[in-house]
């Protein structure tokens, strides 16, 4: 899938190195909401070994336009009966990475494949209160509502936080800007709400 400024790609066994390295990343941990134990390579292996057969989770590698590995998204727990899905993003917190659209970028990307090529109607995700760079992104720049507060949900350092319940319909995602630069050249059918793309009829 392409995006303006990266792709998703599915995860291949020669990502679990990198894959490693981000889910071990202690800054990006303390963003994120999941937690867990650090992660070995050879639970990477095991991971990537039973991930092959399941339809219901999907991680997808993100990359820049040069090809290089910069993080992970996918869709996790997805409902075919009701049509939705768990979301998230999790980029290299590089000084290379900052400032390049990366994060939104992959957000818009992966709301368009799980909306027009997935058949997906609702994505949602969970944001940590103080993780500000992630509530820009969803909440003010891509579409997303917010749709809940959990109060005192998640425990970080020693203190308590209130988590975000955000989520975005098909109609939210076109109602941004720009949407119409990730949804695919040739529209399924039944998807006839999409405004034309400029210069066409």
């Amino acid at each position: 899938m392409e995006g303006k400024y990266v792709r998703l790609r599915a995860v291949e066994e020669t990502d679990l190195p990198f894959c490693q390295l981000l889910y071990n990343d202690l800054e990006l941990r303390r963003l994120v909401v999941g937690w867990d134990f650090p992660v070995s390579l050879a639970q990477q292996k095991r991971w990537f070994e039973t991930s092959q057969q399941d339809r219901n989770n999907i991680r997808l590698i993100i990359e820049n336009k040069e090809k290089e590995s910069i993080g992970l998204t996918g869709l996790w727990d997805i409902d075919w009966h009701d049509r939705h899905a768990l979301t998230a993003v999790k980029l290299l917190l590089s000084d290379e990475n900052k400032g390049k659209g990366y994060g939104r970028d992959a957000v818009m990307t992966v709301c368009a494949y799980a909306f027009f090529e997935v058949g997906l109607f609702r994505l949602w995700t969970t944001i940590i209160n103080y993780n500000a760079p992630s509530f820009k992104t969803y909440v003010e720049r891509s579409g997303w509502k917010v749709e809940g507060l959990l109060r005192q949900h998640v425990f970080r350092n020693g203190k308590s936080h209130d988590l975000y319940y955000v989520g975005c319909l098909r109609e939210d995602f076109l109602a941004v800007s720009d949407a119409i630069d990730y949804v695919p050249s040739e529209i399924p059918a039944g998807y006839d709400i999409i405004p034309p793309k400029e210069g066409q009829v």
